[in-house]
């Protein structure tokens, strides 16, 4: 299940994975054929045996006894590869041991053998195949003076490369091609799994916590998109106060308050029609938007909502006994096109009269001047 949520996320991030195989083929490419320097590779090859002139006999067998342990093999490698014998070559040359700075060595003693690889990196193919093979007979002539028991000699010597080493241009564009998908994916899934979060960082932002209803801000921008979407149509906005908890709202446990809210919230959706909305308001007022509804359809919708919330219900666990929401409502349509803050202002008012007087449903109407 885990493996199909991933390949989807992947699928999903095609593009990106294209993206980034695009960008790293084409860095790499452009890297390699424009920006790095070519570096070239030379390699001597070196063989040690011992001196006939020197051993003979069971001296002879000694001798290749000795040649199995690997130190004197070793011996002779670091020894080519000193930096006294490097420094004392080029100054045999003629040369500044800073003129070759871009130039390095390494050996390589090959299993099971008796011979040694040096290798002498560099910008200049020519420069390199001379420093391997002046810096192999340097040693070879430095060795000889000190061990006579063994010969070491040129195997093969180095020869001028045709073709750098480094960079190498399709190698590159392929390990590119494989680091850009890597990345792509890496990328496709941490964007499906960054939306995912902030989808849901959006989606607590929409709803009120304790009831379950759209928060106030979102329901605000939902009735402002209706007005901007439909300008001629009507619809009408109402407020809706729980009266009857305002006395103790304050000294009820969270569990008690969120029951409360959100029976009122299931209610109000139960009884009104799919495009309504139902949003919270503040702490004790819940708010409705009836599109294409005018204010005489709304407030007989509205009467029966008011009837089944006035209805006396008990909390879980029943420790506060029954409970009646007295919920007094106030509404306002929008036939003239008034605008938002408007028709907040008139259905605030219409609760405020509702609030104040036996008639607990009120419908704002304009007064007549005079």
């Amino acid at each position: 299940m885990e493996i199909r949520f991933y390949l989807r996320m992947i699928q999903r991030g095609w593009w990106l994975i294209l993206v980034s195989v695009l960008v790293a083929v084409n860095l790499s490419l452009v890297f390699s054929y424009f920006i790095a320097t070519p570096l070239y590779e030379s390699s001597a090859r070196f063989i040690i045996s011992p001196n006939l002139n020197y051993v003979e006999g069971r001296d002879m067998v000694n001798s290749l006894e000795a040649l199995d342990k690997r130190s004197i093999i070793t011996t002779y490698a670091e020894v080519i590869n000193s930096p006294q014998i490097i420094n004392s070559t080029i100054r045999l040359l003629n040369g500044n041991p800073e003129d070759f700075a871009d130039y390095t060595t390494s050996f390589a003693v090959l299993p099971d053998t008796n011979i040694i690889r040096f290798n002498v990196q560099g910008p200049d193919p020519q420069v390199t195949a001379m420093l391997a093979n002046s810096i192999g007979q340097y040693a070879i002539d430095f060795i000889q003076e000190l061990y006579v028991a063994y010969d070491i000699d040129f195997l093969d010597k180095a020869v001028v490369p045709l073709e750098p080493y480094y960079p190498r241009p399709f190698q590159d564009a392929a390990l590119a091609f494989l680091i850009g998908v890597v990345i792509g994916v890496g990328l496709a899934i941490f964007r499906d799994m960054l939306a995912s979060t902030l989808d849901k960082l959006s989606e607590r932002k929409m709803f009120d916590y304790e009831s379950q209803a759209f928060s106030r801000s979102f329901f605000e921008r939902r009735v402002r998109d209706e007005m901007a979407n439909n300008p001629g149509s009507v619809l009408t906005l109402g407020f809706i106060f729980l009266n009857g908890v305002e006395g103790f709202y304050d000294s009820l446990p969270q569990t008690y308050i969120n029951q409360i809210m959100q029976k009122v919230t299931e209610t109000l959706k139960y009884q009104l029609r799919g495009n309504d909305i139902v949003g919270r308001w503040s702490k004790l007022q819940f708010s409705v938007l009836l599109p294409s509804t005018d204010g005489a359809a709304a407030r007989q919708r509205m009467s029966r909502i008011q009837e089944v919330l006035n209805e006396q219900f008990s909390l879980e666990p029943n420790d506060v006994g029954n409970l009646t929401l007295d919920p007094r409502i106030g509404l306002a349509d929008r036939q003239g096109g008034e605008p938002f803050h408007v028709i907040v202002n008139q259905a605030q008012a219409a609760l405020e009269i509702s609030m104040q007087s036996d008639e607990k449903i009120n419908l704002y109407k304009v007064r007549p001047f005079g």
